[in-house]
């Protein structure tokens, strides 16, 4: 079951988007992609030359955006909305839930450059509580996928789903983790490595880091159970208490706020079923630095594979005697 990332297969968020939206487009005559000046940044744009008829140009108006989305889809269409995750969701945080949670509308927010992404354009690009904020909303789910069959297997399933969704796309190539016998279900994670020691429980860019962690960790004679968790809410509850039971202790890792986000999510079911010793891996409570690479920034809040690995071993320390 200990499966090491297949390294030759790297995949770009952005293409299979790309692909999956025309795939959608022809099977289904509702489907619909809403821009907000994003479709060639989000990988809209075939979808455009396909479905000229079937594409909405908004312009830099994510508020009204969002409003005529909830409109389209209670009239039986299905949305498809792409745009940068700041202005997607922080500036239409009042749209989302009035027209969107309140009415169940099933619309498909594609969120681009999320985490610490999109340091070259400063502050107002760069956002790591985006799941936090729609944590709290009802009837929203919130997908963060880890590779590319994920993102493809998410913005399928999201065409069918009775309510809102949110998924988190990547700008950063994507490194395979699921294997060919990988099955997608909305609210529940995956085990891809067994461990008897701690478990590890990632979501979305974090997923193949965590591995790496593992990996590296196993050298050393620590035995590590790492979960994707890909749905961020409805949160697989099942398997946070199956591992921890078994492994006694846990750390989460994200590239978000440890406030309100996965780690956030995980202590809430363990502090009500399986109260034991955890650790939040992510971005503390701070915004966050601008103007360096992508990989620097990870470096430097501890994102990395060898950090993450670094990080487990101090947290595991406290426990010998």
């Amino acid at each position: 079951m200990n499966r090491p990332i297949i390294k030759e297969i790297i995949e770009s968020p952005k293409e299979v988007f790309r692909s999956v939206i025309v795939e959608l487009g022809k099977k289904n005559k509702n489907v619909i992609f809403v821009s907000c000046d994003t479709s060639l940044g989000t990988g809209a744009d075939e979808f455009k030359k396909t479905y000229p008829d079937r594409h909405i140009e908004f312009g830099i108006q994510e508020q009204n955006a969002i409003t005529a989305s909830a409109g389209l889809a209670l009239s039986g269409k299905i949305p498809y909305i792409g745009a940068h995750v700041p202005f997607i969701i922080c500036r239409c945080v009042e749209q989302i839930r009035n027209d969107l949670c309140v009415t169940k509308a099933n619309v498909n927010i594609i969120g681009r450059d999320f985490g610490l992404q999109f340091s070259a354009l400063g502050p107002t690009h760069m956002i790591t509580e985006d799941i936090g904020i729609l944590r709290t909303l009802p009837n929203i789910t919130i997908i963060a996928p880890a590779d590319g069959p994920e993102y493809r297997a998410a913005i399928l399933t999201a065409c069918e789903i009775d309510g809102p969704v949110y998924i988190r796309l990547s700008r950063q190539p994507t490194k395979r983790v699921n294997n060919g016998n990988y099955e997608f279900k909305v609210g529940k994670g995956n085990i891809l490595r067994n461990g008897k020691d701690i478990t590890l429980i990632a979501t979305s860019s974090m997923v193949s880091r965590s591995v790496e962690a593992a990996n590296l960790l196993q050298h050393e004679g620590i035995s590590v159970e790492v979960i994707n968790m890909h749905t961020l809410k409805p949160l697989d509850k099942e398997i946070i208490l199956e591992s921890s039971t078994k492994t006694g202790k846990v750390v989460t890792v994200e590239e978000h706020s440890v406030i309100n986000g996965l780690g956030s999510a995980v202590a809430d079911v363990l502090i009500q079923d399986n109260p034991i010793k955890m650790k939040m891996i992510g971005i503390e409570d701070c915004f966050v630095i601008v103007g360096q690479s992508y990989e620097e920034l990870l470096d430097y809040y501890g994102l990395t594979g060898p950090k993450i690995a670094q990080s487990i071993k101090s947290f595991l320390d406290q426990f010998r005697v």
